[in-house]
C-alpha cells in the first residue's frame, strides 16, 4: 500500500480509501466486520462514511468495530454530516448535531476529516468556516473537507479562512474519473470534476495542493466494461439509473473504447486503468473504492504498480487522438 498525507491529518493515510456505503443491515454485522479487518489487513487505513448512510446503521457498525478491535488510533475515519433532507442543512445548528451524532455513533472523541457532505449556496462561506472552526479547536475534527462542493465555493471559503486566520477546506470529495458526468446521478447536487467542463477546477486543486478523495472512480462500474452500448440499447432497467443517466453516452463510451484498448495492450483490467488514471493526474487524488471483497481490494491495490503517462491519460480522456 502507498500512503499520502492530508493537512490535519497526523496519521498515514492509504492511497485507496474504503467505501462503507452498503453498510445498512445490523444483520450483516458479520459480514461488514470482515470487510472492515481485510482492508486494514491489507494496509488500507482510511475509512470513508457519513452520518446518514444506511440511515445510521453505518456509523455505528464501523463505531463498534473500532471499539471491539482497539484500532481507532490505526484508523483513518472520514464522515460527512449535513446532507439535505426535507429542508437545507448546512447550518452551525446541523453542523453541531450530526458531528456529535457522529462522534458518538463512531465511539470517538475525534474526526480525522470532516466533510460536509454537500453545499448550500445561500449560507456565506463565513459562517460555514466559522462554525467548522468552532469543533476544530475543540478537537472534534482534525481536517475540514467538504464534498460536491464547487471549487469556486472551497476557493471563496479559502479566501476567508486564509483572511481571518481560521482554517480552511484542506481535501475535497468529488466524483473524478475517465468517465464525464453529464447529468446529476443523484438528482440532489452531485460534485464533479471529470471532463473539459472542469479543467479549471482541476488546475485550481493542483496548484492549491489540495487533495482529492474520488467518488465514483469507476462511475458506477461504467469503467469496467460491464455496461456496454448494446445494453443501453436493448436492456437500458438493467442498469441503475443513475449510472445509465450520468455516464451510458456515446462519448464516454469511445473513453471506454480506448481504456479497454490500454487494458488489453497492458495485460490488467479496465477498472485498474480506470484507478491507475486518477492517481496518474497531477492532482493528488485518494479513490474511494467499493471492494466487495478481499480479492476485489487485492485487485485494486494492483493498479498502484500502474503509472499511466500523460499521452495516455489525454488520448484516454479523447483530448489527444494521438494513440502513445
Amino acid at each position: 500500500m502507498l500512503y499520502g498525507t492530508i493537512p490535519g491529518v497526523d496519521k498515514k493515510f492509504s492511497r485507496f480509501i474504503l467505501g462503507t456505503m452498503e453498510f445498512n443491515n445490523f444483520d450483516n454485522e458479520a459480514t461488514y466486520f470482515a470487510k472492515l479487518d481485510q482492508a486494514l489487513e491489507l494496509g488500507i487505513n482510511a475509512i470513508d462514511t457519513a452520518q446518514g448512510y444506511g440511515r445510521g446503521v453505518c456509523e455505528f457498525v464501523i463505531g463498534k468495530w473500532l471499539k471491539e478491535r482497539g484500532c481507532r488510533e490505526d484508523v483513518v475515519i472520514t464522515t460527512k454530516g449535513c446532507h439535505p433532507s426535507f429542508r437545507d442543512r448546512v447550518t452551525p445548528y446541523d453542523i453541531g448535531h450530526d458531528l456529535l451524532d457522529s462522534l458518538y455513533k463512531l465511539n470517538t472523541d475525534y474526526i480525522d476529516v470532516y466533510y460536509l457532505h454537500r453545499d448550500d449556496v445561500k449560507v456565506p462561506v463565513s459562517v460555514i468556516i466559522d462554525a467548522l472552526n468552532e469543533h476544530y479547536q475543540k478537537g472534534e475534527i482534525k481536517s475540514i473537507g467538504v464534498a460536491n462542493w464547487t471549487y469556486d465555493r472551497i476557493k471563496e471559503a479559502n479566501e476567508y479562512a486564509e483572511a481571518n486566520g481560521l482554517i480552511g477546506i484542506t481535501i475535497a470529495e468529488e466524483h473524478y474519473s475517465i468517465a464525464e458526468q453529464l447529468a446529476d446521478p443523484f438528482r440532489r447536487g452531485s460534485g464533479t470534476i471529470s471532463g473539459p467542463k472542469w479543467a479549471d477546477a482541476r488546475k485550481y486543486f493542483v496548484d492549491k495542493k489540495i487533495p482529492i478523495a474520488s467518488y465514483s472512480t469507476l462511475s458506477g462500474g461504467f469503467i469496467t466494461g460491464r455496461i456496454t452500448r448494446d445494453l443501453v440499447a436493448t436492456n437500458p432497467d438493467a442498469i441503475v439509473e443513475g449510472t445509465r443517466l450520468a455516464y451510458c453516452h456515446e462519448v464516454n463510451f469511445q473513453r471506454l473504447d480506448r481504456t479497454a484498448e490500454l487494458a488489453k495492450e497492458k495485460g490488467v483490467s479496465i477498472a485498474q486503468i480506470g484507478l491507475a488514471y486518477a492517481m496518474s493526474s497531477d492532482m493528488d487524488v485518494y479513490p474511494i473504492i467499493g471492494a466487495l471483497n478481499k480479492e476485489e481490494m487485492l485487485s485494486s491495490i494492483a493498479a498502484l504498480d500502474l503509472k499511466l503517462t500523460k499521452a495516455e491519460c489525454d488520448w484516454i480522456d479523447l483530448t489527444s487522438d494521438v494513440r502513445p
